[in-house]
This record gives C-alpha cells, sequence and structure tokens, in this order.
C-alpha cells in the first residue's frame, strides 16, 4: 500500500465518522427501549449465563413470545457497553460510529481486492460510508447487530482470501472462527461460507496455477461445506426456534390466505429493497402493516418491475458467467507454457519446462542444443508467436477476472439477503432498513466497478472531471440524506412523525403513545384516532386512548377503549388492570366487577406476548390491586389468599416483586394480629432484598406493633439507616417510631435530615413542621408550614394547617384567610369549617 491507499482510507473513515457525529446526542428511541433498558440481560440485573438461554430481547429462548434471534456475542457487547457507560445513550451511539466506520475500511480493503483501479476503489468505499440507508442500522442502538456481523462478515472474507493464496491452516481456521462470530451478532451471517466457497470456486486472486491446487480447493470447500452443515443443524435443531406465528401486524403477507398474492408480494420485496438502495428518499421506522400493499392480481404495474429486475439480475448473472467460461476455455495452455516457460529457461539455462519451481506444464518441452542455433528469421517468427499467444492469454485472464468479480459483487449483495427475503421462509417484518446495511456492499462494489470502469475508458480530463463531478454529487445528496435522516432518530416523536406519510397507522399509535406519556393529552388523542381510522383494529391504540381518556379522567370514554383492546387482543395483560382502575375510579359500586376484571388480568398465561417483562409486571400490578380491593372491603383473608396465589405464579428471578409481594403478606398478618407468620414474610423480604433498607423498615414496623419488642424494632430502624443513609423514607420511618415513643427531639432530627434529602417533597416538609408544633415551637413550625404551601400551593390542607399555627400564634386574621382559601379550594374541608366556628366567624357562602 502507497501513501495514496492510506490516504484515502482515511478519508472513507472520516466521511463515515462525520456524517453520523449527530447521532451522539440521541436518546434510546423505539426498540432501543426494550433492547437496552428494558433488557435485564443488559442492565446486569440477570445472570451472565441467561445470555445463551435469552433471545436478542431478552426473552428465553423457550418463551412463547420469543423472536428466536439468538446473537449472545452482540448482547454481551451492550452490557459491556451499559456497564462502562453508565446506561446513558451517548456510548452506545459512540461505539455504533465507530463499528460503521471500521466496517467502511473493511469495505475498502475488500474493494481493493476485487475492483481493478483506485477510483473505483474509493468509490465504492464513499458511497458505502454515506448511503442514508445504513442510518437505521448506526443511529438505532439495536442496529449493533447488523454493524457487528458486518464486521466480523467482512473480516472473514479478506482472511479467506489469503487463505485462497497461501492454503494455510491458520487463515482457514480464522474464518470458521470469525464465521462463528458474525453468526453470533446475526443469523443472516450464515450465508458468509457460501460466499467463501463461491469465491473459491470462481478462483479470485489466482491467477497463477500452483501443483495440487484442485485437491487443496476441495479440502477448503469440504471444511466450508461442513462447517455450514453444522452451523445450520446448531441453529435449526439445538437453538430454540418461535414457537408462535409472528403477528399479523408485522408481516401482513405472511397471513394472506391466497398463495397468488402471498407470491406475487414476495417477489416483489426484493424490488423494494433495492429501491431502497437506489433512491433512499423515502424511509420508515417500520415497513408493517400496509407501508407495502399486497399486490393481489397480475395486473398490478409493480409485477413490471419485479419482472424486470428478476430478468436484468439474471441476465447479467449468466452473462458474468458466460464471459468466465469463454475466457477459460479459450486459452491455450500449451501455447501460454511456451511463450512463458521456454523463454525462461532460456535464460536460466534449464532444459525441460515440465516442473519448475512448482509451476506445470501439460507439454514436456524439451530444449536441444540445435535449437538454441536457429536462424534468425525462425527465432523472429517463434517470437511473433509467443507475443500473440502471451497476449491471448493475458485478455482471456483478463476477461475471467472481470466476469469473476462482477459474479462476486452480486453475490456479496444477493446472500446475506436471502435469510430475510420471506421466499423461503416467513420472518417477523416486510421490509427492515437495517437488513440492507450488510447487502449494500454487494451494491456499493457494483457502483464502484461500474465508475472504474467508466474512468478506464475515459482518457479525456474533461470527460474524467465531469465523471468525479456525477459522483461528488451523488455523494453530496446521500450525504444531506443521511445527516437529516440522522435527526429524524433523536427522539421518539420526530422518529414517528417522519413515517406518517409511509406508515400512517404505525406512526400515528406510536405518535400518540408519546405524546400522551409528555401529558399531551389532546394531541395524543389526535393522534390515536387518526390511526384507528387508518386501522380500527389496532390493539394498542384502542389501549393508548383509553389512557388518555383516564388520565383527562373521562371515565366513560375510557371505558370502551380499554374493553375493545381486550377483545382486539386478549392477552394484554396492563388493559385488565387500567379496566379495573377506571371501573373504580368511574363507581365504587362496581367493585365487584373490577375485582373480577383484576383475577381474570392476573391469571393470564401470557401465550405469544412479545414483552414477557412488561406482561409479568401487569399481573403483579393485578396481583396487589386485588389484594388492597379485598382489604379495602375488610376481606383481610381473602387477600392473604390472592398474594400466596401471586407468589406461586410469579418467577422465582423476579426478586423485587416477590419482596413486594411478602412486604404486603407480612402487612396483612399483621391486621390479622398473626405475628409468627408476619414476621417470617419480613425475614423472607430480608433474604430477598439482605441490602436494602426499606426491608429493614418493613420488619422494625412490624415489630413495633408488639409493645414488648420495642428495642428489637429499633435495631432494625437503625440498620436500614445504616444501609440507606441517602434515602428520605427511612429517616422518616424511624422519626415515626420515635415519635411513638414519645422522644420527639430525637424524632426532629431525623425529620430535618429527611426533608434536606428531599427538598421538593410536600410530606416531609409538613412532617417537620408537625414536629416542631408538637414541641411547641410555633414560629419555626410556621416557616415550614409556609413552604410546605408553596410546594402545594393547591391542597386545601395545606392551608388549613398553616391557619392553624396562626390561629395558634394569635394572628386571627391571617388564619382566617388561610382558612378561607382551603375552603375555596374544597369547599367541604371540615377541618376549615371547624376552627371557623370556632374563632366565631361566618362562613361567606361564595367559598
Amino acid at each position: 500500500m502507497l501513501a495514496l491507499d492510506y490516504a484515502g482510507i482515511v478519508g472513507c473513515a472520516t466521511l463515515a465518522f462525520v456524517l453520523y457525529l449527530n447521532t451522539l446526542n440521541a436518546g434510546f428511541v423505539y426498540d432501543d427501549r426494550r433492547a437496552i433498558l428494558g433488557n435485564a440481560d443488559v442492565t446486569g440485573n440477570g445472570p451472565l449465563a441467561q445470555l445463551l438461554q435469552n433471545d436478542y430481547w431478552g426473552t428465553p429462548l423457550t418463551d412463547s413470545g420469543s423472536h428466536g434471534s439468538w446473537r449472545p456475542l452482540c448482547v454481551l457487547g451492550f452490557r459491556l457497553n451499559f456497564v462502562l457507560g453508565g446506561g446513558a445513550a451517548w456510548p452506545f451511539h459512540l461505539v455504533n460510529l465507530l463499528l460503521h466506520g471500521l466496517a467502511t475500511v473493511l469495505v475498502v480493503h475488500v474493494a481493493r481486492s476485487l475492483l481493478p483501479t483506485r477510483a473505483a476503489v474509493y468509490a465504492a468505499g464513499c458511497l458505502f460510508a454515506a448511503h442514508p440507508v445504513h442510518t437505521e442500522a448506526v443511529a438505532g442502538v439495536v442496529g449493533r447487530a447488523d454493524l457487528s456481523a458486518t464486521v466480523c462478515w467482512l473480516l472473514a472474507y479478506l482472511v479467506y482470501r489469503r487463505h485462497m493464496l497461501h492454503r494455510d491452516w491458520r487463515s482457514l481456521a480464522l474464518t470458521l472462527l470469525l464465521a462463528v462470530a458474525a453468526l453470533l451478532c446475526k443469523e443472516t451471517a450464515i450465508t458468509l461460507l457460501l460466499l467463501c466457497g463461491l469465491c473459491d470456486l470462481l478462483g479470485l486472486g489466482q491467477s497463477v496455477k500452483h501443483a495440487g491446487d484442485d485437491k487443496h480447493r476441495l479440502r477448503s470447500l469440504t471444511i466450508l461445506s461442513a462447517a455450514l452443515l453444522c452451523a445450520l443443524y446448531c441453529r435449526l435443531s439445538i437453538v430454540p426456534r418461535p414457537s408462535t406465528a409472528f403477528a399479523a401486524a408485522d408481516n401482513p403477507t405472511a397471513h394472506e390466505p391466497s398463495w397468488w398474492t402471498r407470491t406475487l408480494s414476495y417477489l416483489y420485496l426484493p424490488v423494494a429493497n433495492f429501491q431502497l438502495l437506489l433512491w433512499p428518499q423515502h424511509l420508515s421506522f417500520d415497513w408493517g402493516m400496509e407501508a407495502i400493499p399486497r399486490i393481489r392480481t397480475l395486473w398490478d404495474a409493480r409485477n413490471v418491475l419485479s419482472l424486470s429486475f428478476y430478468g436484468i439480475l439474471l441476465a447479467v448473472t449468466c452473462q458474468g458467467i458466460r464471459w468466465r467460461s469463454t475466457a477459460s476455455s479459450s486459452v491455450d495452455y500449451a501455447a501460454v507454457a511456451t511463450s512463458i516457460s521456454l523463454p525462461l529457461l532460456q535464460r536460466l539455462g534449464g532444459s525441460s519446462c515440465q516442473a519448475w519451481h512448482g509451476l506445470v506444464c501439460a507439454c514436456h518441452h524439451q530444449l536441444e542444443p540445435q535449437q538454441q542455433q536457429r536462424s534468425s528469421l525462425q527465432h523472429k517468427a517463434s517470437v511473433d508467436r509467443s507475443a500473440c499467444s502471451a497476449s491471448s492469454a493475458t485478455s482471456a485472464a483478463a476477461t475471467s477476472a472481470s466476469a469473476s468479480v462482477f459474479v462476486t459483487c452480486i453475490a456479496f449483495m444477493v446472500l446475506p439477503f436471502l435469510p430475510a427475503c420471506n421466499l423461503f421462509f416467513h420472518v417477523g417484518f416486510v421490509l427492515a432498513e437495517r437488513l440492507l446495511y450488510l447487502p449494500s456492499v454487494g451494491y456499493c462494489l457494483m457502483l464502484g466497478l461500474g465508475f472504474g470502469r467508466l474512468w478506464q475508458r475515459l482518457h479525456s480530463s474533461v470527460h474524467r472531471l465531469l465523471l468525479l463531478c456525477c459522483l461528488g454529487l451523488l455523494l453530496g445528496t446521500f450525504s444531506l440524506r443521511t445527516i437529516q435522516r440522522n435527526l429524524d432518530w433523536q427522539n421518539e416523536e420526530q422518529l414517528f412523525r417522519s413515517a406518517i406519510a409511509i406508515n400512517p397507522p404505525k406512526a400515528l399509535g406510536n405518535l400518540g403513545s408519546v405524546l400522551s406519556s409528555q401529558g399531551r393529552y389532546e394531541e395524543a388523542k389526535l393522534a390515536l384516532q387518526s390511526a384507528l381510522a387508518h386501522r380500527p383494529t389496532m390493539a394498542d391504540a384502542h389501549f393508548n386512548l383509553g389512557i388518555v381518556h383516564q388520565q383527562q379522567q373521562n371515565y366513560s370514554a375510557a371505558l370502551p377503549c380499554y374493553r375493545r383492546a381486550i377483545q382486539l387482543r386478549p392477552q394484554l395483560a396492563p388493559a385488565y388492570v387500567n379496566l379495573a382502575t377506571t371501573l373504580l375510579a368511574w363507581n365504587q359500586g362496581r367493585q365487584e366487577e373490577a375485582a373480577a376484571v383484576l383475577l381474570a388480568g392476573a391469571r393470564l398465561p401470557g401465550h405469544g406476548v412479545r414483552d414477557r417483562s412488561a406482561h409479568e409486571a401487569a399481573r403483579h400490578s393485578a396481583y396487589l390491586q386485588l389484594s388492597a380491593l379485598h382489604r379495602s372491603q375488610g376481606h383481610s383473608q381473602l387477600a392473604v389468599e390472592v398474594l400466596n396465589e401471586a407468589l406461586a405464579m410469579l418467577p422465582l428471578e423476579r426478586r423485587q416483586q416477590r419482596a413486594t409481594l411478602h412486604q404486603r403478606l407480612a402487612a396483612l398478618h399483621v391486621e390479622l394480629e398473626q405475628w409468627q407468620e408476619a414476621e417470617r414474610q419480613q425475614q423472607l423480604v430480608l433474604q430477598l432484598q439482605p441490602g436494602e433498607g426499606v426491608a429493614y423498615v418493613s420488619y422494625g414496623q412490624a415489630l413495633a406493633r408488639n409493645c414488648s419488642r420495642y428495642a428489637e424494632a429499633e435495631l432494625w430502624f437503625k440498620r436500614a439507616v445504616e444501609l440507606s443513609p441517602l434515602e428520605p423514607s427511612t429517616h422518616h420511618h424511624y422519626a415515626d417510631f420515635l415519635e411513638q415513643q414519645q422522644r420527639k427531639q430525637e424524632a426532629l432530627g431525623y425529620r430535618l435530615r429527611a426533608a434536606a434529602l428531599a427538598p421538593h417533597n410536600y410530606a416531609l416538609q409538613s412532617a417537620v413542621a408537625d414536629a416542631l408544633r408538637l414541641l411547641n415551637r410555633f414560629a419555626e413550625a410556621e416557616l415550614w408550614y409556609r413552604r410546605a404551601v408553596a410546594l402545594q400551593p393547591q391542597a386545601a390542607h395545606a392551608h388549613a394547617n398553616l391557619g392553624a399555627i396562626l390561629q395558634m400564634r394569635g394572628q386571627r386574621q391571617q388564619a382566617v384567610d388561610c382558612y378561607r382559601r382551603a375552603l375555596q379550594l374544597q369547599p367541604g374541608h371540615a377541618t376549615s369549617r371547624a376552627n371557623l366556628a370556632k374563632m366565631n366567624v361566618n362562613i361567606d357562602a361564595n367559598t
């Protein structure tokens, strides 16, 4: 490599890095939340061994809702990223950016091994660096799988090219190791071994034939075939596959009953993917539902595109194979041997061309002494024939190499796409832009090859300058589109808005959910209603619209939304919880109906749900709310039975949720005066959360109910404070215990500490004021009550408390004003009315 080569590589890598710099300030969007933030294998909440048992999203491979995407090497990289980066988003984006730069460098090296000129090489490298279709793979964190697999794929190809030259065992073993690494990053990388075998059959880079080449090639191809079969067996037989069909919204064509429609639609999908490579103007985070309408008739104009695409692809592939076959059959090996070996032997003094330094020739030509005394005319004729034969051989070799390169570029584009094309088996999507990251290598190589051919044919500097301008215009357009598309991936609202024109129901539904989480309920309602107008059968949209109505306290409108969501997706556990909550908020007389809904939601098996963690969390919440409902009705024993059922149903690895259930059980057993069972439940909580101060607080509270165990209870409170010195609630509950023991001065110290740790917590500020009032420090108490009022100016009880302390201090008029303000906020506030009556103040009818 010359300095110019290094400069070209650095230039391509720099272009790749600079174009994606604006992704570093992006957050976790769309699938990133589930794959990173909601994945225990990434956050470190699960054991490391689970990486081999769970899929890419943290769901066990044996679960009915698993996607079957087994990528442990990529998930391990996420876990290291999370630990070293502290869970921030920018380190994940930085690693993706570096991987894209590395992939660009490798693409340049691959191009150097295939393409004829530097112009072709750097054109291919720059196009790969700037192509906008790569945005989803680079800007989206979950695209790490495609980036990593591509890097391993390209490295394996380069290493196997070295093996083809030297046939050494080390390079072959390294190729297989990189192939395994690529497969552990992405399933589509299994086609890597097919590409290596094809390159070997084409004889890329083997300009000189050595003795035993055929035998060595057969050995290498046999090993590659065995490795491929072994990989297929392990992936399909040992690693569990998805047991549930993908949803109709993800891949509607797979659920189409008409074979004719399925065939025509799937035949068109590669055309749609190739269109994105040609002109990536319209991009979307999701291409499901009806983003690509199904082809239901032979007269659909898209069938012409499909026919043209496959016809051109078949024609150029056959032409490349024909060129190579013609070039191979046209070589006169005897003439080549005579033209090359005999002049060498004449110079070196040899007498036979049968075997010379490993070169094999079938002519066995022998040099006779008299042959060296030929006349000048015979010698000139021999030289002319040799030159003609050498020229013919060189031309044939060039044609063969060019055809091999062309076929290899097509293989780079087609082979990685085959597992995801839906033609051989159904996958969980119609089209995914990040899956084009690896096939785009072949596309860029083909463009680079074409550019290089034009560069060679154009000898005029003006024509070459015009060609460079065209390339510059294309690169500039791609670069601007990439930068613009990166901005769409900055946050979820921009991402979903960018796809409304392509996939309206999915984009509007997701946008409504984001707007609802931001408190923009009117905008969210409009978005969700628009989504349902496009596709009325979206369970998620009905559920999110119910949340919007519930937040606006429009309970009568929320109820049918939740019921419709449950009707469309019976396993949607959060809908059951929200439906029960809405029933109780709308009408307290519907407690029995709410209890039945909660019980049904709690007992959902969740067959086929994609997000198992969210499903289990909803079931846990349903059990807790059901037990609280029974407890409020005075059915404590029934509440205990519900919580015991929850413990029996909940997986053992969910330690946090099990601890919460044991805490609730302990509180219920205390109410039932079952002291031994309450203590046993608290001990189970301590076993599940030995380092959590809250568990020790709960145990102390349980012991404090027994007058004979006050000293023991205080030890547990002190232990909680030691474990969680920065947790305000531990100081607050210890202060409650001390006040119960009439140790008010000590309690005040812990009250002040809790308030300092949470200066914006109304309850803690008010508790300090109450403690000061009990110590008859009214002036200081007034200051703390005023602080509490400032934190919650719309709370009637805050104004009533301030009025009470002002009344104690003899500030009658200010106290009356506070009580009147409390009555304005809450006309039926009993304390304010009673205190005004004691002060003989007439309550204005308006208040």
